[in-house]
């Protein structure tokens, strides 16, 4: 059992250095099969699959977690569900925090997800801000794309400063308050 755990994770790894663009063609053969194309769907969905890098994120936390806490909670009585629940869980929030914020970032700023799997009427943001400002004459409208950069970046500024800290009590994750 041990070996395939050590398996699996060396697994993981390897997914880890697969470019995302060598999935892009079977991803959208995938999503048009299902008639998800045109939707957010596809967006949506790669953006709660996130990556591998937040497995592998977890498992590095949750392994620098000392065991004594788990031993403790088991001498008390709890079940591994409550153990979780009350003792892993609020210990995490500085790596659920880091996942969200990469999460959020990761799916702000995509650019080609949505312009493979969006028309140009129902796009995001990201996609607009490449065609979308031009004058009548073909040229971009550099003020409002500026403008509508900054903008564009307000939500990942806001998300920051909501999760900083949260971050910032990573010094606590071991449990000992003193």
């Amino acid at each position: 059992m041990k070996y395939l755990k050590y398996l699996l994770f060396m697994l993981l790894i390897s997914v880890m250095f697969l470019p995302q663009t060598v999935t892009v063609i079977p991803t959208f053969m995938l999503f048009s099969k299902m008639g998800l194309t045109n939707t957010y769907w596809p967006w949506i969905l790669w953006g709660l699959g996130a990556s591998p890098f937040f497995i592998f994120l977890f498992r590095q936390f949750f392994s620098a977690i000392p065991k004594e806490l788990e031993d403790a909670a088991e001498v008390d009585g709890a079940n591994p569900f409550r153990m979780f629940w009350q003792i892993f869980l609020p210990n995490a929030k500085p790596a659920l925090a880091t996942a969200f914020i990469l999460n959020f970032i990761w799916v702000w700023g995509d650019y080609l997800t949505p312009i493979l799997y969006l028309s140009d009427r129902n796009t995001t943001l990201a996609v607009k801000l490449q065609s979308a400002y031009q004058d009548p004459q073909g040229n971009t409208l550099v003020t409002v794309v500026i403008a509508a950069s900054i903008l564009y970046t307000l939500p990942l500024i806001i998300m920051f400063f909501l999760a900083q800290k949260h971050i910032l009590q990573g010094v606590v994750t071991s449990g000992l308050k003193g």
